[in-house]
């Protein structure tokens, strides 16, 4: 197991149960046999959500969404303070207009995260996409800071202006959408923040392009599995099309 694969200890997780805080592997509860139910179908077990711990539910989704793309959210808050945080849970909702969504959990006390107080402030946010070689990085940033630090300024990553949004893109992630924030969700019985930012600007790495697309090769990115893990690329597979065309 290459280094980019295996686990990073100790940072800050940023998934949907709100928990947040630093976990390391000791802390691990054997899985998924805890609260699986008989079934008459013996190649499966069954759970009802009703019935089993929030965080059993939680590793199942994030075991079976998998791999998930990461990306860095920067914000900045009406003082000028700059905040970066990293995620997994987001994707594409809409194309015209461009939109993402971001799923920000709450701090351990209910409290929103600066990421989502940030973009309610000014109603602007950027993403980045992370990438293998900024995996690390990645890792760093998700630890926690002192109140009025920068993550910028502890990980060494480098804060660019952006066009259309006040929050900085980061050089050192080769795609960034500049993104104003549409609405925001509260889900659930913890009101879970969903974020859905409307894309007002893209910024792509030529090194990344080739032919009008974005070549996965050169882009590399960085995949979040369930646990610790993460995962590269390994092998792309190549669907032919009847007429010829990609899409």
């Amino acid at each position: 197991m290459d280094s980019v694969s295996r686990l990073a200890r100790g940072g800050l997780f940023h998934g949907p149960d709100g928990l947040g805080e630093r976990r390391t592997a000791r802390r691990l509860i054997p899985f998924p046999y805890l609260h699986a139910e008989k079934t008459s179908m013996a190649d499966y077990l069954e759970y009802d959500p009703q019935t089993i711990e929030r965080r059993e539910v939680y590793r199942l989704l994030t075991g079976s969404v998998v791999p998930r793309p990461i990306g860095w959210a920067s914000t900045v808050n009406e003082e000028g303070i700059t905040n970066l945080a990293p995620f997994s849970f987001f994707t594409v909702v809409c194309v015209a207009p461009p939109m993402i969504s971001l799923t920000i959990a709450r701090n351990p006390d209910g409290s929103k995260k600066h990421t989502l107080l940030n973009a309610e402030a000014t109603g602007e946010f950027c993403f980045n996409v992370v990438t293998v070689p900024n995996w690390k990085a990645m890792v760093d940033s998700a630890n926690g800071f002192p109140e009025g630090d920068s993550e910028f300024e502890h990980t060494g990553l480098t804060p660019i202006p952006s066009v259309k949004v006040s929050a900085p893109r980061v050089q050192e992630a080769p795609i960034h959408f500049e993104c104003k924030v549409e609405r925001v969700l509260e889900l659930g019985v913890n009101k879970h923040p969903l974020l859905i930012g409307e894309v007002v600007y893209f910024h792509v790495n030529p090194d990344v392009m080739e032919g009008g697309y974005i070549k996965m090769e050169k882009l590399d990115p960085l995949g979040r599995l369930n646990g610790f893990f993460y995962s590269t690329m390994g092998e792309i597979l190549h669907r032919e099309f009847h007429d010829g065309q990609p899409r």
